[in-house]
């Protein structure tokens, strides 16, 4: 595929927004990069790290689109003139998709090397955790600014999109994108499956093009397993924001099993670098164990551990937190 020097204006016309739920236009984080006045080398680094519950669609567009993977990354670093690309990959993909990519690689003649992710880390896919856990430092959250796109890799100017948004690239290259996205459906009574949709779909209109009928018999958490929102059949007249996954689930799932998991996963996967975060998720899990264990706790106490740590965490992981269970709480089964 041919490289075209008016990519970004391309770009600019797509507003092409990255696929890595930060939503942030692509144009703008490529210009910047481009005009950084750093000197040395930069670098663009494609973000598979794909670690939250219920998000598939990487996977996806791995297994069958590579080969546009792979030309989005070379585009992006023509465009920077960048001597070399990396694909950040958690373990799982890093061992299923070496054999797709490391021949598209040799056959575009591109200088990309592929990273394995550190195991069950969670946070290891927010952009400068990633950076540190290249350069082989704490996996853990960057201050900002200076940002990626002047402090990178080795704090040169880097650009990083999931790659998913590279692949769209690829697309509005050669002129044949079309302004849609990849969406996730998992959960109860249905297979995990993936579908090219409109990118301004509702969760309504999008559970529809999958074949489910929203009904009182379910919920339903969007934008992942972990740090989704929970919304009844009621509520779903309304766009996606952030992670385009949808988990079903029906409506007599035990409270204690899902509440107590979605705290587990958070206190386990917290980096430590905060405190609020490190021992906001561990004190609220504990809080709550002993509640349904039939223990009373004061809800104002639990309720002010949860503003604290959406609040005054350093990083989105600690700022999420608490989304499922909060929502949860409000939009499924109310606390009195």
């Amino acid at each position: 595929m041919l490289f075209n020097t008016s990519i970004i204006k391309k770009l600019q016309k797509s507003n092409l927004i990255g696929r890595g739920c930060n939503n942030f236009l692509v144009a703008d984080k490529w210009l910047s990069v481009k005009n950084a006045g750093i000197k040395g080398d930069k670098f663009v680094v494609c973000n598979v790290s794909e670690s939250e519950p219920g998000m598939f669609k990487d996977e996806y567009v791995l297994k069958n689109f590579s080969e546009r993977v792979i030309d989005g990354i070379k585009i992006a670093m023509k465009f920077i003139r960048a001597k070399k690309g990396f694909i950040y990959l958690n373990p799982e993909y890093f061992k299923d998709f070496q054999d797709y990519l490391l021949p598209e690689i040799s056959a575009q003649k591109v200088n990309i090397e592929l990273y394995e992710k550190p195991l069950h880390d969670y946070v290891g896919g927010e952009e400068t955790s990633l950076l540190n856990s290249m350069q082989g430092l704490r996996v853990e959250p960057r201050f900002k600014p200076p940002f990626p796109t002047t402090h990178g890799f080795f704090n040169q100017p880097t650009i990083i999109n999931n790659c998913e948004t590279f692949y769209a690239v690829s697309l509005i290259n050669s002129g044949e994108y079309k302004n849609i996205k990849f969406y996730c459906l998992s959960g109860d009574e249905v297979d995990n499956s993936v579908k090219e949709l409109p990118v301004n779909i509702t969760i309504k209109k999008c559970l529809q093009e999958f074949g489910h009928k929203s009904s009182d018999k379910y919920f339903y958490q969007v934008g992942g397993g972990a740090a989704g929102f929970c919304y009844n059949y009621k509520q779903l007249n309304r766009a996606f924001a952030g992670n385009p996954s949808i988990i079903i689930y029906k409506k007599n799932r035990p409270e204690k099993d899902l509440i107590l998991h979605w705290l587990q996963f958070f206190k386990n996967e917290s980096c430590g670098k905060c405190l609020p975060c490190r021992e906001g998720t561990y004190r609220l899990l504990k809080l709550l164990e002993k509640q349904y264990a039939g223990e009373n706790q004061d809800q104002a106490v639990i309720n002010d551990l949860i503003f604290t740590i959406q609040n005054t965490s350093f990083c989105g992981l600690g700022k999420v937190a608490c989304n499922a269970v909060v929502s949860y709480w409000k939009n499924i089964c109310p606390k009195k």
